[in-house]
């Protein structure tokens, strides 16, 4: 963290110097590899920040986390749809999981044009499974998208934008919540996520 944070002076200074090049083409592409490099360490530095370690468990009714996070997506014209059970409550962290299903959801829309949300219960869990309508990812792939900075080239690369940790902190919040995050490919074609949390299980 100290590292991606002292990274951005240099860069900045770099930035100002190319100002000078007369090559207008050739700044350009410096500019955009600046700009890809400035992306990565603001997101090293959001991934690091310990932004829910302090907060407290309470009881959290994902329908309803989940269901705002849909409402502002769609609030900003974008296709989503929920089906969702009552009383889809979890002993969790609001926030941390708020940031990681907003991750998964948001990779639907990224990716896959729209999200189909569902939100169900079972008597020791609530599962949240997002579908998408995109490419999917190559099955030898699934497992590897949830480490840090790594994109599939194929139809996840940087031109639409991000740097490969939307779902490292999607899992890596499921998981320290006592849950799990399973990534497959539809037979129909898109992406399925299924997130299961225990109802009552989290770590410290």
């Amino acid at each position: 963290a100290a590292i991606s944070h002292d990274l951005k002076s240099p860069l900045a200074r770099v930035r100002l110097r190319i100002e000078e090049l007369e090559d207008e083409g050739r700044r350009r592409d410096i500019e955009a590899d600046l700009d890809e490099m400035l992306q990565m360490i603001d997101s090293s530095l959001d991934f690091l920040k310990p932004d829910h370690g302090g907060e407290d468990l309470q009881r959290i009714d994902m329908g309803a986390i989940v269901g705002s996070i849909c409402d502002d997506i769609s609030d900003r014209g974008h296709a989503v749809t929920l089906h969702r059970q009552d009383r889809a409550v979890v002993q969790g962290r609001r926030l941390a999981l708020k940031r990681a299903f907003t991750n998964l959801i948001g990779n639907a829309i990224k990716y896959g044009m729209s999200a189909g949300v569902t939100v169900t219960t079972e008597q020791d869990t609530v599962t949240v499974t997002i579908v998408d309508e995109g490419p999917g990812i190559p099955e030898d792939e699934l497992e590897r998208v949830f480490a840090p900075f790594y994109r599939v080239e194929t139809s996840r690369s940087r031109e639409t934008g991000g740097v490969g940790l939307g779902l490292t902190v999607a899992h890596t919040v499921i998981t320290a919540h006592g849950g799990t995050l399973k990534l497959s490919n539809r037979p129909e074609g898109g992406l399925k996520a299924v997130a299961t949390l225990p109802k009552s299980s989290a770590r410290p």
